[in-house]
């Protein structure tokens, strides 16, 4: 497992990494995650191909440009880890940068933004204040770990539902959208992100992979509705896990979550 998470992210599953990586599927041809973030059980799976996919078009750019850039650690270490130059960075406008100035604002942002989360305001702008603590940027030997397993996967901006639709048997799916408890309630990522008001597309989704072959592993908020839709026709396991509420530490609680697979 790697030593440090290359990205931090709000909603990540590191806390359950030993789990996921016993729930892999024993064979699969290609690795597919949706709803990327991270990635970091993508870090810890087996050698094969894959494909990442997240509708965030500056995540992708940046996991594309650790894809390529050896001298990318070397670049972040160089911007000022200071207040004033993390809202300079900020009020940058990315439609403005190249794809490796993008990617060096996005991974600084991430590394020391307020708990690692992604949220824009209503014209797009990435908003999040600037956190305390934050730590530094991981080790080279992580940057290079990630560059090589990169090498494995195509990266690609889409919606979940694009990436579903794609998948053919042979192909296993890793699938862990954001929670949301309000259909109204704008994401991560601004509007048009993942809420509530899509689960019933998304379990339409799963009963399609499962007919075409395509062996999924689903994870989410546990609650009574979801888990009784899907236990009907797959295995569905709670798992408690220790979160951050409001991302202070003293605030961490239990919180129950499922995962749901189509495979033994």
């Amino acid at each position: 497992m790697q030593s440090k998470p290359l990205i931090r992210w709000a909603g990540s599953k590191r806390k359950l990494l030993d789990t996921l990586v016993k729930s892999l599927p024993k064979d699969y041809e290609r690795y597919v995650e949706p709803f990327c973030g991270s990635a970091c059980l993508f870090f810890e799976s087996k050698k094969k191909p894959a494909l990442l996919t997240d509708i965030n078009s500056e995540l992708i750019n940046a996991l594309n440009e650790i894809k390529s850039n050896k001298e990318i650690r070397d670049q972040l270490l160089a911007v000022p880890n200071t207040e004033k130059e993390y809202y300079r960075v900020r009020s940058i406008d990315p439609s403005t940068q190249n794809a490796n100035e993008r990617a060096i604002r996005f991974l600084y942002l991430n590394r020391n933004c307020f708990n690692g989360v992604y949220r824009t305001n209503k014209l797009g702008q990435f908003n999040v204040p600037r956190g305390n603590k934050t730590g530094t940027f991981p080790p080279q030997e992580v940057f290079d770990s990630s560059r090589k397993k990169l090498k494995e996967a195509t990266l690609r901006v889409a919606t979940y539902h694009e990436t579903l639709k794609s998948l053919k048997k042979g192909d296993f799916a890793y699938i862990d959208p954001p929670y949301s408890k309000s259909v109204n309630f704008t994401g991560q990522y601004g509007l048009g992100s993942f809420n509530s008001s899509h689960l019933g597309a998304l379990f339409a989704d799963l009963e399609l992979l499962h007919k075409k072959g395509v062996k999924f592993l689903f994870s989410y908020r546990a609650c009574e509705e979801t888990i009784s839709t899907l236990q009907m026709n797959f295995n569905v396991e709670r798992l408690s896990v220790k979160r951050h509420i409001s991302g202070f530490k003293n605030s961490w609680n239990e919180a129950e979550e499922i995962l749901v697979k189509n495979y033994d």
